[in-house]
């Protein structure tokens, strides 16, 4: 329903229409109440709207407030799958993922993500020199600190996976960004403990060396509480900073994860003696 200046004054089922008698004025029988969309409004916000306030369709307008057209849940539908689907894409740094799209396109969108993977390891490998006498001295290490960074890997992906959904959907915003931190810490003292009590037996059973199963265990509860930090504070920044967290946030969770991994263990390892 509009005003004589096309503007939207308020809504009506076409069944209250049919059922009312004509004697009633639309005014006493029309819903006020109604969601107006600007018609420059991005099109991941309106889905947003849709499902926040569970619409069935919604009256578009410019910018003096006139009805140019409307928007129903049919065409939202499509939105949140292309918007699901792009997320998806941009998380794993392939860029748009057509399978029709220009090779040079798809190189182009990928390589800048596995160059910037690049000098993310290289970060890493130089805290692994760092420790390569400690390595030397005892070749166990060298095969149980890919481990601890794998699965501080996963951890950090797994946080990741549900800080970026959050904030695509508004979930996440700054009046319970604290809450959302403090879950996650929780969820990885969980999980660690988990971990590291499993792995650190395994460990001590496998080499005979007590003192190695606790190194490991502390080292993969310490790792995996340090991805859980990395899963929410990394996107977070990057969304802050005006950057798509969906895009960039697996190379930096990895890098740190991998890095803080091998720096624990190595350097737990180193402290405790049993490298003498």
């Amino acid at each position: 329903m509009v005003d004589p200046q096309h503007r939207p004054v308020g809504t009506m089922l076409l069944s209250w229409i049919l059922r009312t008698p004509r004697s009633f004025a639309v005014a006493d029988l029309m819903q006020r109440e109604q969601t107006l969309i600007p018609v420059d409004m991005d099109q991941e916000e309106v889905a947003l709207r849709f499902q926040k306030y569970a619409l069935i369709s919604a009256a578009v307008v410019d910018q003096s407030g006139r009805l140019v057209g409307m928007i129903t849940v049919d065409d939202v539908v499509h939105i949140i799958q292309e918007e699901a689907s792009e997320d998806a894409l941009l998380l794993s740094g392939v860029g748009e993922g057509d399978i029709n799209e220009p090779v040079i396109d798809s190189y182009k969108s990928r390589a800048r993500w596995l160059i910037a993977n690049l000098g993310t390891a290289l970060v890493a490998a130089t805290i692994i020199g760092q420790f390569e006498e400690t390595i030397s001295r005892m070749v166990a290490l060298a095969a149980l600190m890919p481990i601890v960074a794998g699965v501080g890997g996963n951890a950090g992906t797994q946080t990741l996976a549900v800080t970026v959904r959050a904030l695509a959907t508004n979930q996440l915003t700054q009046s319970n960004t604290l809450r959302a931190i403090t879950r996650e810490i929780k969820v990885a003292v969980l999980n660690g403990i988990t971990v590291a009590i499993l792995i650190g037996i395994g460990v001590t059973l496998f080499f005979s060396n007590p003192t190695l199963g606790l190194v490991i265990a502390s080292a993969m509860l310490t790792n995996i509480i340090i991805a859980g930090l990395a899963g929410v504070l990394v996107p977070l920044g990057l969304e802050r900073a005006g950057a798509d967290p969906a895009v960039a946030s697996s190379v930096f969770v990895t890098m740190v994860t991998d890095s803080m991994g091998f720096l624990v263990f190595l350097g737990l390892a180193s402290a405790s003696g049993m490298v003498g």
